[in-house]
C-alpha cells in the first residue's frame, strides 16, 4: 500500500470498553452456568406451579462461585487488556498479566497491583480465568494447546474475545470433557462448540456496540483530518 501511495488508518482501542464489558459478561456467564441454567429454564414445560417445582429441584446443579479472590490472567495488556486488568480488580478480583511488548502509556494506565507474570506457562498454572487480547500471528496461533492446557489450574476458565486460532478448540474440548476446563467462552462458534455443554458461543459480538461504531468513525476521522491538514497519522502510515 506505502508503495502504491495509498494512507492506511485503523482505530485502535476505538472498542476497548464494548470488549472490556463482553468479557466480563462471559466470565459471569461461565462462573454461575447462566448458560446451561437458562438452556434448563426454556425447556421446562407444565403449568406454572409445576414448572416452579422444577425449578426448586433443579437449580443445584446450576451453582456457581463469585469472581471475588479469583485470580484473572490477562494476555496481552494493550487498550482492551488494561482496561479489563482494572475492570477486574474493581470486581475484588486479583489479576496477573502478561505482555513482553507492553508500552510505557499501557502501564501507565494499569492498575499498580496488577501482578506481572514471567511467560505464558507462568499466568496459566497462576490463573483461575485467562482471557485473551493479542492478534493472530504466527507467534500466537494455537497458543493454547494440549501441553499447555495440562498446566492450567483444573477448573479453570478460558475467555477468547480476540480472535479465533489463538486456543486449539480440540484440545480445549478434550479438557473440558476430561474436567479439567471447567468452561469455554468464545466469540468463535464452530460445529466443534456449538452445542458442547460447557461452552458458549457468541456470534463474534466484541465490537458490536453502538459506541463503539461511533468511537471508530470518529478516530477515522480524526486521522483523515490529520492527514489532510499534513500531519502524520496517529495511526496509521
Amino acid at each position: 500500500m506505502s508503495q502504491r501511495g495509498i494512507v492506511v488508518f485503523n482505530a485502535p482501542g476505538a472498542n476497548a470498553n464494548a470488549v472490556k464489558e463482553l468479557v466480563l459478561a462471559g466470565a459471569l456467564i461461565a462462573a454461575r452456568n447462566l448458560g446451561q441454567a437458562w438452556r434448563f429454564a426454556t425447556a421446562l414445560e407444565g403449568d406454572d406451579s409445576g414448572i416452579s417445582k422444577q425449578v426448586e429441584s433443579g437449580k443445584k446443579q446450576f451453582v456457581g462461585f463469585e469472581l471475588p479472590g479469583r485470580t484473572m490472567g490477562v494476555i496481552g495488556l494493550g487498550a482492551i487488556g488494561v482496561k479489563v486488568a482494572n475492570a477486574c480488580r474493581a470486581l475484588g478480583m486479583k489479576v496477573i498479566g502478561y505482555d513482553p511488548t507492553i508500552t510505557v502509556q499501557s502501564a501507565w494506565k494499569l492498575t499498580s497491583d496488577v501482578q506481572q507474570a514471567l511467560s505464558v506457562d507462568d499466568l496459566l498454572s497462576k490463573a483461575d480465568f485467562v482471557t485473551f487480547h493479542v492478534p493472530l500471528t504466527d507467534a500466537t496461533a494455537n497458543m493454547i494447546n494440549a501441553d499447555r492446557l495440562k498446566l492450567m489450574k483444573r477448573g479453570a476458565i478460558l475467555l477468547n474475545f480476540a480472535r479465533n486460532g489463538i486456543i486449539d478448540d480440540q484440545a480445549a474440548v478434550a479438557a473440558l470433557d476430561a474436567g479439567q476446563l471447567y468452561a469455554y467462552v468464545c466469540d468463535f462458534p464452530s460445529n466443534l462448540l456449538k452445542d458442547h455443554p460447557r461452552v458458549i458461543t457468541l456470534p463474534h459480538l466484541g465490537a458490536s456496540t453502538s459506541e463503539a461504531e461511533v468511537n471508530c468513525a470518529i478516530m477515522v476521522a480524526d486521522e483523515v483530518r490529520d492527514y489532510l491538514e499534513d500531519e502524520a497519522p496517529r495511526w496509521g502510515k
